[in-house]
């Protein structure tokens, strides 16, 4: 697909919300993540959409590969930077219980243990989501006709709320408390495929072409500011706790409060579809989008989205060590210095990691589009 600089800015701003959540300045941050699972699908459907002729071995093996040049490189050196720190000093302590769960794109589930992944760890959950992804989607679009797959898609979007509605009471009549109801319905595969699904739709039915989309994304963000007003009322007035979600605007991450997590997800994730519509059709703020800081921060998100936890906790205990900690005005100071830090880090990632893995794209293509064209 044809490389978007809105796409990168919106990138950006979904790294830069995940950020803000991390360090405490922003309780909805969290949303960051629907937004990348949303931009996801409708990179990757359009990708694979624009593959469909290939023969099945061209076809699989070429996407896999652009997959895996993109996403191993970055996450296996810095996993084996952490072994090695691990084998000197013992830090971090959950890495031995961690490691295996992370190297096979399984991290998801591992937050369903009793003890959750390490803080260190705990963010790249949404990898292993993406990866599990990556290995239904190609297939389904392979084996399904363009009618079975809009299908498909469909029941994804109607379904999957209905699967987090189910697995939330099934694991509450078993015993769970809500609280590990709530994060099984955020963090496991099925339940968040209709993030992927919504973006999807995009590309299967041309609504980047969609009239009225900035008037449709006025009216999606009116109802869901309207839905989280809802739910902070109802916290407040049914059990004394609306403060509480005040600051995340009534969306908490673990959502057990009036069955949103059945709703809730699904409003936000309309939302970033309607947010990425509109920056293809360059309405709204795109400019903004499209600045040359966003469009860098939007390129080197990946490794933003790595390296920014554990060079926080790293910057805590380097802090704790000197006798100091993050109040008053040191809290603001440390926040522009880490900030500064993860982008510089990410940066260099980008261009002497990131970048030569990305050049091997094309040599799966070379090797594969010939052997499609025969079939």
């Amino acid at each position: 697909m044809r490389h978007s600089r809105p796409l990168d800015g919106i990138r950006a701003i979904a790294v830069l919300m995940v950020m803000c959540f991390h360090y405490g300045y922003f309780a909805a941050g969290w949303v960051g993540v629907q937004i990348f699972f949303t931009l996801s699908g409708y990179l990757i459907t359009g990708i694979l959409l624009q593959s469909k002729g290939l023969s099945f071995a061209a076809f699989m093996g070429n996407f896999y590969w652009h997959r895996a040049v993109r996403i191993l490189p970055l996450l296996y050196v810095f996993l084996l930077v952490v072994a090695l720190i691990y084998a000197i000093s013992g830090v971090p302590v959950s890495f031995h219980s961690d490691w295996a769960w992370l190297v096979t794109f399984t991290a998801n589930f591992a937050r369903m243990r009793p003890v959750d992944l390490g803080p260190y760890f705990v963010h790249l959950w949404s990898l292993a989501v993406e990866q599990q992804f990556y290995l239904v989607w190609p297939a389904l679009l392979f084996f399904l006709s363009p009618r079975g797959f809009r299908f498909a898609v469909a029941g994804i979007l109607v379904f999957s709320p209905l699967l987090r509605l189910a697995l939330f009471h099934v694991l509450v009549e078993f015993g769970y408390g809500a609280q590990y109801a709530g994060k099984a319905a955020y963090v496991l595969p099925f339940t968040q495929f209709d993030a992927f699904a919504v973006g999807a739709a995009i590309p299967l039915w041309n609504l980047d072409r969609m009239r009225n989309a900035g008037r449709w994304f006025m009216v999606v963000l009116a109802a869901t500011a309207a839905a989280g007003v809802g739910v902070i009322a109802w916290a407040y007035f049914g059990y004394g706790s609306g403060g509480a979600f005040v600051t995340s605007f009534g969306y908490a991450m673990f959502m057990v409060q009036s069955h949103e997590y059945v709703w809730g997800y699904s409003l936000l994730n309309l939302l970033s579809m309607l947010g990425i519509i509109c920056a293809l059709q360059g309405v709204g703020p795109v400019r903004m989008l499209e600045s040359r800081i966003l469009v860098w921060v939007g390129k080197i998100s990946y490794g933003v989205y790595v390296y920014h936890l554990p060079l926080l906790l790293l910057g805590e205990f380097t802090l704790e060590r000197m006798g100091l900690h993050l109040h008053g005005i040191i809290r603001p100071v440390f926040f522009v210095g880490w900030v500064a830090l993860v982008m510089m880090v990410s940066d260099v990632s980008f261009r002497k990691l990131e970048t030569p893995f990305l050049r091997l794209k094309h040599y799966w293509r070379v090797a594969a589009e010939p052997q499609a064209s025969r079939g």
